[in-house]
């Protein structure tokens, strides 16, 4: 499977831009998807043991930053969505490619799911995974991709084997929308869009969260988390704004190191004081989803490789990346069995030391969960991948196809 994604810049009008190559391939956003899915799987392997020991009570307080994987999932959603459709503006069948791209990206796998569940008898769950049952009364929601509205209604994250879904669901709403924004405004226009967008995230963030029957809400709606989607999208429009690419690119270089501390700062603060949340929790998300723009933006630029563009460029992070679609979907229905069904405590037993029971869970689930994800991407999604040569974006005979990447991965906890 190819791991395309659209070049980093275009100076010209759209139709002439198309008359030429405009695909080049990113290998560090590979490895961008692979730590934003390697996060999210600590935070459910790791985050959920009952910690004996310092050391595994300091683990289970690092993988809680694993929930940040799905910022940066937002982020480069944002980022490798919109560049696509800026650069597609003038092709014909504009939103006919993209929406048929998108569907043979995401719905396979996801209704392929959801099918299993609904047409999974109670009789073959029960009493071993009696929780299915919950799920099946629900999935109303999950096959409208409403999730996260669903976890908002009931303040929790208890649909048993799919919670995680409510991430999908945003950017699902995202990726409905964005395109008609992108298609009727000017490049100035979009990423003035974006701007008004995400301050209105974070102000909507903020109110709901000075109440506490609203804080659900504040985490898992999606107007509240478009501030991380136009994040993305803005430095993807920035750096196609003509002469501004590398520009951009230097302002984001000196940006990056000044949000990291920014972020730990807000952090402290929220981990030390132990108030101020509804303030600082929503400003740290911003700050965050700013940090991840600029990084990613930092890492997309042409030149000689970085020491992180080089970490960024590993196979094993780039073999994440490139199933973290799967990867995301099927590990947290694995994370929440293992949970359920007690491994922990079992392994604890039968090995005779939590720590290695531990160990063993973490390896066995993110083993498990690759596996599956891998055997779903080769054997299932290749195959329908294949037909997006179908719906590639022309001007005319002589224009290379523009293609995203085939792994433009949702991540989400």
């Amino acid at each position: 499977m190819t791991s395309e994604t659209p070049a980093a810049h275009t100076n010209a009008s759209p139709v002439a831009a198309l008359e030429r190559p405009r695909v080049r391939h990113i290998p560090e956003l590979d490895g961008v998807r692979g730590v934003a899915i390697l996060g999210v799987m600590l935070l459910h392997f790791v985050g959920g043991i009952s910690a004996h020991s310092s050391l595994e009570r300091l683990s289970a307080k690092l993988s809680t930053y694993g929930v940040w994987g799905v910022d940066l999932f937002f982020v480069l959603s944002g980022f490798l969505i919109t560049g696509i459709l800026q650069d597609a503006k003038g092709a014909p069948h504009y939103f006919r490619n993209f929406y048929a791209r998108r569907t043979l990206r995401i719905f396979p796998l996801y209704y392929a799911v959801l099918l299993v569940i609904a047409l999974t008898p109670a009789a073959l769950v029960a009493p071993a995974f009696a929780e299915l049952g919950q799920t099946q009364h629900v999935q109303g929601y999950l096959w409208t991709y409403l999730t996260n509205f669903y976890v908002a209604s009931i303040g929790s994250f208890s649909i048993p084997y799919v919670s995680h879904f409510w991430s999908l669901a945003v950017e699902e709403h995202f990726y409905l929308v964005w395109p008609f924004l992108v298609g009727s405004l000017s490049l100035v226009n979009s990423k003035r869009a974006c701007v008004v967008l995400a301050a209105a995230a974070l102000t909507l963030r903020i109110a709901l969260s000075f109440s506490s029957t609203d804080e659900m809400r504040a985490l898992v709606w999606t107007p509240c988390r478009l501030d991380a989607l136009c994040t993305g999208a803005w430095f993807a429009l920035a750096i196609r704004a003509p002469g501004k690419k590398t520009h951009v690119e230097r302002l984001a270089s000196k940006l990056t190191p000044l949000l990291a501390v920014l972020v730990v700062a807000l952090s402290a603060w929220h981990a030390r004081v132990g108030y101020g949340d509804a303030l600082v929790l929503p400003l740290r998300g911003t700050a965050l989803a700013v940090l991840f723009g600029a990084f990613i933006a930092t890492v997309t630029e042409e030149g000689k490789p970085s020491a992180t563009k080089r970490a960024l460029r590993s196979s094993w992070l780039r073999v994440l990346g490139k199933y973290s679609y799967g990867l995301y979907v099927f590990h947290g229905i694995v994370a929440y069995s293992s949970h359920e069904h007690h491994w922990e405590a079992r392994w604890t037993t039968a090995l005779g030391s939590h720590a290695a029971a531990v160990a063993l869970v973490v390896a066995v689930g993110c083993g498990l969960s690759f596996a599956i994800a891998f055997a779903s991407f080769e054997l299932f999604e290749r195959p329908v991948l294949k037909l997006k040569r179908i719906f590639e974006y022309h001007e005319s005979s002589a224009a290379l196809p523009i293609r995203e990447s085939d792994e433009v991965h949702r991540a989400k906890v």
